[in-house]
């Protein structure tokens, strides 16, 4: 079989290779273009978070509390999956420079300001903006408390984001919990949490990132059209190519069987065939795809190298295969050889009908003496197939009485004799065949 299958390969070499073209350009841009996707989510997640570290997990309260919540007793396997930070609130403050957003610090047990009474902290654009650097003064206003505060610090924005920073060692008060994850996954860290803060908001990396992915995907919905598009176009050209390397074969094929070629190994001699320009243009087309992102950030593109893209890209083609190898392969194992050689309509499906399938009014007298019943679908008294026996044949149980054609031979309706007798009723204008059991032979 293995030298059967490269002969004909080798046979049709030239259209092997342009499917092989087209699966290894498909599958590196496919690379490229979740490469690409993958930047967009990665920019918009940071622009999110401010370039906060992955690992920090953001707890906002709907209310005010004067301290952080005791976190209930872990009793799971290994340590605790988060430790506490530190706790703020957000207030709005009228400055010199305008009205700014104000990270209020209540507590800092892990975020290392270092600020004291009257000290405040910058975010770094709000510096350069306005020329600001440590110890000048700004002018507060907060309700009815007016103050001077010095430029202690200039924050990079990683965790409090553009807002100044301020220490309120006499009211801490929070609504915004810190907390780093230490130990297992982000479900485990996140459903601890919860048990403590029934009603917070929780914000952490992977929740950006699944946001990021949900606007990028609705951004980006067109092109993301496009992308079927060129999948349907790979399924429907490959599907194509199979289907008439199929065709080409046929007596081939009809020889093989002929000389004891079961029905699995001509299914396994398409399949074969079929799967080495998938297997071979997904080899082929991951290395494009990684040398032309190798060349574009070489040139400077804010691109990277990312597994997913490449599985993905695989992954997306192969459906296509898929179905490409099942419908030939199907062909194969279910076509006879008198089908294959005289280019007769092979069926993908073969429905067989033994009996009658419910009571007819004016038939119970014979079934009472014992007469079995099949039907034949008729349309306006007319049946659409070919009827092999008549009324007074005798017939073997399972014989075939008729066969139908269906949607353009791709299905046989074939309407078996329920018993083993002679046909004792048939009426073709209702499709209504009647078969007398015969009695067992008594042979003492």
């Amino acid at each position: 079989m293995t030298q059967l299958l490269w002969r004909i390969f080798r046979h049709n070499w030239r259209v092997q290779a342009a499917v092989t073209c087209l699966f290894t350009v498909s599958i590196a841009l496919l690379i490229v273009y979740g490469a690409y996707m993958e930047r967009q989510v990665r920019l918009l997640q940071l622009s999110v978070v401010g370039g906060a570290p992955e690992d920090l997990i953001y707890v906002q309260t709907p209310y005010l509390q004067p301290e952080a919540n005791p976190l209930r007793p872990h009793h799971g396997p290994g340590p605790v999956p988060v430790v506490y930070l530190g706790s703020w609130r957000l207030d709005i403050a009228h400055t010199n420079i305008g009205t700014l957003p104000v990270v209020v610090v209540g507590e800092d047990k892990g975020i290392n300001l270092g600020l004291g009474e009257g000290e405040v902290a910058l975010p770094a654009a709000l510096s350069q903006e306005h020329g600001l650097s440590i110890g000048e003064e700004l002018y507060f206003r907060t309700g009815t408390i007016s103050r001077r505060l010095a430029v202690a610090e200039v924050h990079n924005e990683a965790v409090f984001g553009g807002r100044l920073v301020m220490h309120d060692f006499l009211h801490p008060e929070a609504l915004v919990f810190l907390y780093r994850k230490q130990a297992g996954s982000w479900a485990e860290a996140i459903h601890y949490l919860r048990r403590s803060y029934p009603t917070a908001v929780f914000t952490h990396a992977g929740a950006t990132r699944a946001a990021a992915k949900e606007i990028i995907d609705a951004v980006y919905a067109p092109t993301q059209g496009a992308v079927f598009g060129t999948l349907l176009f790979v399924a429907i050209a490959f599907l194509t190519v199979t289907v008439f390397s199929f065709l080409t074969k046929r007596r081939l094929l009809a020889i093989t069987k002929t000389l004891g070629l079961r029905a699995f190994e001509l299914a396994i001699l398409i399949a074969g065939e079929a799967a080495m320009p998938p297997l071979l243009g997904s080899v082929l087309g991951s290395a494009l795809g990684y040398a032309v992102l190798r060349g574009l950030i070489a040139s400077g593109q804010e691109l990277a190298i990312v597994p997913e893209a490449f599985s993905s890209a695989v992954l997306a083609v192969w459906p296509a295969v898929v179905l490409g190898i099942a419908i030939p392969s199907r062909f194969a194992q279910v076509a006879t050889a008198t089908q294959l050689l005289y280019e007769r309509p092979i069926p993908l499906q073969t429905v067989t009908i033994k009996e009658l399938s419910r009571r007819f009014p004016g038939l119970d007298k014979l079934v009472a003496d014992g007469v079995k019943f099949v039907k034949l679908q008729v349309d306006s008294g007319h049946f659409n197939g070919i009827v092999f026996r008549r009324l007074g044949d005798f017939v073997k149980q399972g014989e075939v009485l008729a066969v139908e054609e269906r949607w353009w031979g791709m299905q046989v309706v074939e309407y078996h004799s329920p018993a083993t007798g002679e046909i004792v009723f048939f009426e073709p204008e209702i499709g209504m065949f009647g078969v007398q059991a015969a009695l067992p032979v008594d042979t003492a």
